[in-house]
């Protein structure tokens, strides 16, 4: 072997050690910055895009600290459109929790489009007696969870100061982008679609499922931040898991590995599932310990179902709707968490 191709090789290694090092360097830089953003700015945590005036919006606060909302303000770009309709918050978000926005429309009698938000109450004519009855619903109640409402006013016109005056935020739909900002400053903390993008109805998954459009978005616990930076691409299963239209059941509380409430430990103990496989209309989970919350997850991770309970030890849900195929349940009590398969045919 020649001196002069030792020498060449030895050049060759020193350059390859060299940028070892410096992609080194690069990485660690870039980890660090990513983790100083972490937990450390307000962010979207849940979306209801409902039937009519059913919208609704959870901001959570991922710091040690109150923050007054008067310093923030929330867009919407409407079906494509790169100018938005802004309103100012105002409030205060507690620490390592939640605030709800929504449309206000609160008159029982409204219709078209000043049709209430629901209230959790129904009133039907019993085929029986002929006479009213009246029923309330928790889980139908998206006003009773409400911290600020917003937007009372659509404004229809072009003038541009009454535009100004009466903004239109809290009426979107699942083709507008929304937008969490620092109030006159330009700075994105959060967004929720892509600006100047007109999906269509909505935007959607892989396989052309809506996910924007009459759905509830809950976003995933590992989360830390909000996606400040117009996406390429919107995909919203990466970071929010989809439930059906009108759920409002998890409006009020986040969990996020922020403050370690999704980092709970693995039971030691077990529940059980039973049929499993599920052949009938139901199938029964019972546990020796008091369960707080349940997940039903599909075999792709997406939620299915998901419900705070009362310290229930034994439930049952129904397997109706469900497709045949493998699913996933996560309960959840005051010491940690266990997730079972079972499979419906």
């Amino acid at each position: 072997m020649s001196v002069k191709f030792i020498i060449f090789g030895l050049i060759i290694l020193k350059k390859i050690v060299i940028m070892k090092k410096t992609l080194l360097l690069i990485l660690t830089i870039t980890a660090s910055f990513l983790s100083a953003q972490d937990c450390s700015q307000l962010f979207f945590s849940e979306y209801v895009e409902g039937w009519s005036n059913n919208k609704a919006l959870e901001i959570y606060n991922p710091t040690g600290d109150a923050i007054d909302l008067s310093a923030y303000s929330v867009s919407r770009y409407s079906n494509g459109g790169t100018t938005p309709s802004t309103t100012q918050l105002e409030g205060t978000i507690e620490p390592f929790d939640v605030f709800v926005l929504c449309l206000d429309k609160q008159d029982p009698n409204g219709t078209g489009y000043e049709a209430p938000v629901w209230d959790g109450y129904f009133t039907y004519t019993d085929s029986l007696t002929g006479e009213e009855v009246t029923i309330y619903d928790e889980n139908d109640d998206l006003q009773g969870k409400v911290d600020l409402f917003l937007n009372p006013i659509y404004y229809f016109g072009t003038d541009a100061d009454s535009a100004a005056a009466f903004p239109t935020t809290m009426y979107f739909n699942g083709n507008d982008a929304v937008t969490l900002e620092l109030l006159g400053t330009g700075i994105v903390l959060d967004l929720i679609g892509k600006v100047g993008e007109d999906p269509g109805a909505s935007w959607t998954d892989a396989d052309g499922n809506y996910w924007t459009k009459d759905h509830t978005l809950i976003r995933k616990a590992w989360v830390s931040q909000g996606v400040s930076m117009n996406p390429t691409i919107f995909d919203p299963t990466l970071e929010w898991d989809s439930l059906s239209v009108n759920t409002f059941m998890n409006l009020g509380f986040h969990d996020c590995d922020c403050n370690g409430n999704s980092n709970l430990e693995e039971l030691n103990t077990t529940f059980k599932v039973y049929p499993n496989p599920a052949q009938n209309d139901y199938f029964y989970i019972q546990s020796s310990l008091p369960i707080k919350k349940y997940t039903l997850y599909n075999s792709i991770g997406k939620v299915i179902l998901q419900e705070n309970i009362s310290d229930l030890k034994d439930f049952k849900l129904s397997a109706e709707n469900l497709k045949s195929g493998i699913y996933f349940i996560t309960i959840e009590n005051n010491f940690g968490r266990e997730t079972k398969s079972i499979l419906i045919e």
